[in-house]
């Protein structure tokens, strides 16, 4: 009997490195030949368990492997090939090349709205047509434009009213600050701006924090095949529902516009839109961008990008400048020198205000709020510094590491404005601050983004000293990780200044 016993056991042990062997093997074989390097990973799950199970964010994970891999790596997961990109020039030089500027699949909105296409998600010659398209309207519009400053002062002024009601005391800044940036993109996407009060307002920006939330770091439930599978798990179930409730909202904002269309007197994006098809109808031409299912993925792309995205920024630098008295101090004075404080600061001023720049830079540098920013989908056999990126390959970006690295940025885990100042303490811009992408898909907001973060900010540290409710607990910096890194809910006392 111990005998064999023994025979079993060893028959069992061979069996077991027999298929061990075998599915390295069938790993290696199957593996494409000269992939960049990365974490040897399971059969079918990949490198999802070691993602899942690290401390800390998935960013902060990629970011540790380049000691061992290198700038560019290669992981698998939820059933995709991933190549994640560090370092500013490498991810410079791929974003350059049309065949890494393609967008992945966006796998549970396709089954929730399975027709039309936006900006964010085409690919090729649709995103080019889409994005000029989209790019001409905006710019004949006003956006990004400096006439495009009095819509932002006037909305800034709304929401300095807005902050005087709570007369000093405690209040969470996100529904203010977001109903602020939100009714800006309102303005040029349906021609009008909301009450802050609206319920039909509150009701769309609460359904796009929710999408936001609920996404998962990097948008990476979207991405994979395999989590609309999994939605009979909570995490996924709650996304999907998100999801749903967002694009609901939006098609019928965008339904209800469309009837009330001025043809002769176009007053926003979606009139020009509409209009435009028609033209295009009756003239024949088939247009890859203007499209009636486009539209309303368009606007939401729009709406999305352009308001939770500023509204984070601002987010994190109320904490800052709460955390940070003597730098909004410092903030305050040059605002003041600039204005003699009897009238707002304008873009105009920032000649004269360079460590106001500086410190949002700072501010968009440590709070990355795009961590491992859009992802890319790789469209055409190509290379990348000598290895090969496959098509269909998810391409990320790791800004976080890019903008955390220390060997571009001293103590990079400090807030520290000074860095965005020349000896003469002028503002100096740095190529390796990226907040809003690079390359051929840099964000098209960038912009009005630009100009809503200067004329909000510096409105709020004009008219406020930014002050932390409870003196006994340090502001916290702690992030949730959802589509965007944003800060943790928190409260700040608005003192109004003389």
């Amino acid at each position: 009997m111990d005998m064999f016993a023994t025979i079993d056991v060893l028959n069992s042990r061979t069996l077991l490195i027999g298929i061990v062997v075998f599915l390295v093997l069938f790993r290696f074989l199957r593996r494409p030949r000269n992939l960049p390097p990365g974490p040897w990973g399971w059969p079918i799950l990949g490198n999802l368990p070691q993602m899942m199970s690290s401390e800390g964010t998935m960013f902060e994970f990629f970011s540790k492997l380049t000691k061992w891999y290198g700038n560019i790596i290669h992981v698998k997961g939820g059933g995709i090939s991933i190549v994640v990109l560090h370092g500013h020039n490498t991810v410079k030089e791929a974003f350059s090349q049309h065949q890494l500027s393609g967008r992945p699949e966006l796998h549970i909105t396709y089954k929730i709205c399975p027709h039309g296409i936006g900006i964010l998600d085409s690919s090729g010659e649709q995103w080019v047509e889409i994005r000029r398209f989209s790019m001409t309207v905006l710019r004949g519009l006003g956006v990004g434009k400096s006439s495009f400053e009095q819509t932002i002062s006037t909305e800034a002024e709304i929401l300095m009213e807005e902050i005087k009601k709570h007369n000093g005391k405690a209040f969470d800044p996100k529904h203010a600050v977001g109903n602020a940036v939100s009714n800006i993109i309102c303005s040029v996407v349906f021609g009008k701006r909301f009450q802050y009060h609206d319920p039909e307002f509150q009701r769309l920006l609460k359904v796009l924090s929710d999408n936001v939330v609920q996404g998962g770091s990097g948008g990476m439930i979207e991405m994979s095949p395999v989590f609309y599978k999994l939605r009979m798990l909570p995490f996924v179930r709650r996304y999907i529902h998100a999801v749903e409730n967002f694009y609901n909202h939006i098609y019928r904002l965008v339904g209800e516009h469309t009837h009330e269309k001025d043809t002769d007197n176009p007053r926003d994006f979606i009139d020009i839109f509409l209009n435009a098809k028609e033209k295009k109808d009756k003239q024949g031409i088939e247009s890859l961008a203007l499209q009636s299912e486009n539209l309303p993925r368009i606007v939401s792309d729009l709406f999305g990008a352009g308001s939770e995205t500023t509204t984070t920024t601002l987010r994190w630098a109320i904490l800052y400048m709460m955390a940070y008295p003597v730098v909004q101090t410092r903030v305050q004075k040059e605002l003041d020198d600039a204005t003699s404080r009897n009238r707002m600061p304008r873009i105009a001023d920032k000649p004269e205000l360079p460590y106001t720049e500086a410190v949002l830079s700072e501010v968009q540098r440590i709070g990355t709020i795009l961590p491992m920013s859009v992802p890319h989908m790789c469209s055409e056999d190509t290379t990348l510094m000598g290895y090969n990126i496959p098509k269909g390959t998810l391409v990320m970006s790791n800004l976080w590491h890019n903008h955390f690295d220390p060997s571009v940025w001293a103590e990079p885990k400090s807030f520290r404005p000074e860095r965005f100042l020349d000896k003469e303490g002028q503002f100096q811009s740095r190529e390796v601050l990226t907040p809003f992408g690079v390359g051929r898909r840099i964000c098209i907001g960038e912009h009005l983004a630009r100009q809503e973060l200067f004329v909000l900010f510096t409105h709020l540290l004009h008219h406020f000293t930014l002050k932390n409710p409870n003196k006994a607990t340090p502001v916290s910096f702690e992030g949730n990780d959802g589509i965007v890194w944003s800060p943790q809910d928190f409260t700040v006392c608005a003192i109004a200044r003389n």
